[in-house]
């Protein structure tokens, strides 16, 4: 048994070994595939009806998941791009500084610098499980009726 596991180690490293298939590696792209994006809503508890184009999604693997999606929203009204069981957007502020949603090196598309933004950090919990994770939310107002909405979900 030793002799054949050892045989397929040397194997795969003489030949090589794509390991593109492993799912947890870092992603970021501006053109997400539907299923980042329905995994986005999912636990970014996004409304299901809320029509969005999205702009960027972004996923850093490691001891501490941290996923990034920013998207326009098919409408002006913040109360709508939420589960409101899940997101109060009562608690959104104007003028809201986003410390935590400061953009990774080489993100051209996670730019904030010249937004002015209104949101909130909020603690939820996971789809399915026990815990907690943060998800920190800021959006701006887009002159055709539309908002910009960032959306960070980290593990805690």
């Amino acid at each position: 048994m030793f002799r054949i596991l050892f045989a397929a180690f040397f194997l795969a490293g003489i030949v090589g070994c794509n390991l593109d298939y492993i799912p947890n590696t870092d992603v970021t792209t501006t053109s997400p595939t539907n299923e980042q994006v329905q995994y986005c809503r999912d636990v970014m508890y996004i409304n299901p009806d809320l029509e969005i184009q999205p702009v960027g999604y972004s996923i850093r693997t490691g001891l501490d998941d941290e996923i990034r999606l920013k998207f326009i929203a098919q409408t002006n009204d913040p109360s709508q791009l939420f589960d409101t069981t899940h997101v109060d957007s009562q608690k959104f502020l104007k003028e809201f500084n986003p410390s935590m949603l400061k953009p990774e090196a080489g993100d051209a598309w996670w730019d904030l610098s010249s937004q002015q933004l209104q949101g909130a950090d909020f603690i939820v919990p996971p789809p399915g499980s026990q815990g907690s994770r943060g998800l920190n939310i800021a959006y701006s107002k887009n002159d055709d009726g539309t908002l910009t909405v960032y959306v960070l979900w980290y593990e805690t």
